[in-house]
């Protein structure tokens, strides 16, 4: 499988001004791309090395928004597989 390539609405840097912790600005973000259908159910969302490569952020940090994602319902990992976007319909 091809690396995803990661060009959906994102925001063009980290605000670290922000109250708003670099993780969540990031998760935010995929957020947005999943409830706009840029990024699709059962899809992969972008690995740990395209958060990084498109934030410039540190891989904890990049873990941490896909932890957030998880832990808000928005994304699964299958292990050796990857990270995808959750079926939310049901929850709605």
């Amino acid at each position: 499988m091809w690396p995803v390539v990661y060009a959906c609405h994102m925001a063009s840097e980290i605000d670290y001004d922000s109250p708003t912790p670099p993780y969540q600005q990031i998760a935010a973000e995929i957020i947005r791309d999943i409830e706009s259908g840029a990024l699709v159910v059962n899809r992969p969302i972008p690995s740990e090395s395209a958060l990084i490569q498109r934030w410039g952020v540190a891989r904890d940090t990049a873990r941490r928004a896909v932890r957030h994602l998880r832990e808000g319902g928005y994304v699964y990992t299958v292990p050796q597989r990857g990270t995808y976007v959750a079926d939310r319909t049901a929850e709605k």
